[in-house]
């Protein structure tokens, strides 16, 4: 009996302790706000864990991304604020969209990931925010 709640204060105080960083996000703002953060942080492996099989045949491998993904980060430079964040509802998919200036970039990019209900990603789009139309 005692070991056995020796066993379980271990089991909780390890887990407390666990980084925080890889806990699954509650919500759909939040795994957007993770897959960006793993994005600008070259993290292209649990990127490519999160992929749905349609990403992984686009790009290929997880070198493939990290080529792709390396080269646009590194143009962008590091972000300097996020201008606008939501989450939009395109059935059957949610999408995030992270409008933000960046460092070396003159014009605010967005950042957009398509993701299943599930957190899985079936889309990536990094552009510039088109000009506004009078």
């Amino acid at each position: 009996m005692r070991t056995r709640m020796w066993s379980l204060i271990g089991a909780a105080v390890v887990a407390a302790c666990a980084p925080r960083g890889d806990e699954r996000p509650r919500t759909l703002l939040e795994q957007g706000r993770q897959y960006t953060d793993w994005l600008y942080g070259s993290q292209y492996q649990k990127l490519w864990d999160r992929f749905s099989p349609e990403m992984r045949e686009s790009f290929g491998s997880v070198a493939d991304l990290a080529s792709f993904a390396g080269r646009a980060v590194s143009r962008l430079g590091r972000e300097k604020k996020a201008l606008d964040e939501r989450v939009n509802e395109e059935a059957p998919f949610s999408v995030y969209q992270r409008t933000a200036s960046f460092d070396t970039s003159r014009r605010p990019m967005l950042i957009e990931w398509s993701l299943r209900r599930d957190g899985e990603v079936t889309g990536l789009v990094v552009r510039p925010v088109p000009d506004e139309q009078p």
